[in-house]
């Protein structure tokens, strides 16, 4: 079994501590190293990171050496310093839409980790604003695995914001504090575990179109399965399957994909037993009166065509195509879907030599919009 990476990730503002703070108490109270380390923070915050905790004589460094860590990557490229929607570094996060954006950048940086299986987080809602901490700690609640903690590092209140202390020394250090001269090996740093519900658990995993925001994805979460819908889009040849993106298909998928969505709102369910051929009948012409229509080289020009369309048409193996399409829809389905997708799919039921097939979404949750194709009659 391969070992999960192991990733601490963090939000800072103004104190850069809570950084070797949360280091060293998973080191020395709960024995879990990570292999890098993440901060999401403002352009302020970036420089008090750099300034204090990395390089030569940084905090970071002496934590590490102090404490013979092993090697932990944690350099400026693991600063991520929120934007502003011109994508210049924001210095605080104070207005509204400022608050916005952070929301969106820090929910988006925890679901692109938690989509890698092969890792594993400790995530810290000690630093930066409070809002910070609180988008940080819902986005592992939206995407967090088994595997991920949340946690808040808290500090004895002599040394608690004091800019000296950054973690206990191995030797004494005296540092002044409020309550006077007081030694900073000594001091106490420990590590709340916060529990919280992982609402990825038991569900379909969270399914969001490109671009997409924190309100979005609170949006689809908690959106029941039960409004989800299906637009099938014969102009642009795609389907749109609740708030996901757009899936283009084939000419030949979309043809079959609308013939069984038609049947599914009529209410009927195909039968693909060989010694019944009714339903194989009544598929073949649904299919191919869309598929002609789709394809741009059986669109008719002039008699000659007519007739060659007819040949085609007797020619076509409607049971080959039952056979081989709906399964390449499924796998395109599933690569846009995910979990979601066995909502979408052409289902099948019933023994083997008496199977039937259906649209798996309910009636009334399909919209055709037809465009300038000509709706089937008959």
């Amino acid at each position: 079994m391969v070992d999960k990476r192991k990733i601490l990730v963090a939000v800072t503002g103004m104190s850069p501590q809570i950084v070797t703070e949360t280091l060293y108490a998973l080191h020395t109270q709960h024995q879990w190293l990570p292999e890098e380390i993440h901060v999401l923070t403002t352009q302020t915050g970036a420089e008090n990171i750099v300034g204090s905790l990395l390089g030569d004589n940084g905090f970071f460094g002496r934590l590490c050496a102090e404490y013979a860590l092993p090697s932990i990557r944690f350099d400026a490229g693991c600063i991520h310093v929120i934007k502003d929607n011109r994508g210049e570094p924001l210095a605080d996060i104070r207005s509204p839409e400022e608050n916005n954006l952070a929301a969106d950048q820090i929910v988006r940086f925890i679901h692109d980790l938690c989509a890698d299986e092969q890792t594993e987080l400790h995530v810290s809602i000690a630093g930066g604003r409070k809002s910070m901490g609180f988008y940080i700690g819902y986005a592992l609640s939206l995407f967090g695995r088994r595997q991920d903690r949340l946690s808040h590092v808290l500090v004895e209140e002599a040394f608690e914001q004091n800019r000296e202390f950054f973690y206990p020394p191995q030797q004494s250090k005296m540092l002044s504090t409020p309550r006077g001269m007081r030694d900073a090996a000594e001091a106490q740093v420990m590590l709340a575990d916060i529990p919280f519900v992982r609402m990825r658990e038991g569900m379909p995993k969270l399914v969001l179109a490109d671009g997409w925001s924190f309100s979005q994805a609170v949006a689809v979460t908690q959106k029941d399965l039960a409004d989800f819908h299906l637009v099938i889009d014969c102009r642009s040849l795609r389907i749109l399957c609740g708030d996901a993106e757009p899936i283009k298909l084939t000419e030949r998928e979309f043809s079959f994909y609308l013939a069984m969505a038609e049947f599914r709102i009529m209410g009927k369910a195909l039968v693909r037993q060989k010694s019944m051929n009714d339903d194989a009948e009544l598929l073949k012409r649904r299919y191919w009166h869309y598929y002609r229509q789709l394809k741009e080289s059986l669109r008719v020009r002039q008699l000659g065509d007519m007739q060659c369309l007819e040949k085609r048409f007797g020619d076509l193996d409607i049971q080959e195509i039952w056979k081989e399409v709906p399964t390449r829809i499924k796998n395109k389905l599933t690569k846009y879907l995910c979990d979601y997708a066995k909502y979408y799919e052409i289902e099948s039921s019933g023994c083997k030599n008496r199977k039937q097939y259906c649209l798996a979404v309910e009636p009334e949750k399909i919209e055709i919009h037809y465009g300038e194709i000509k709706r089937f009659e008959g």
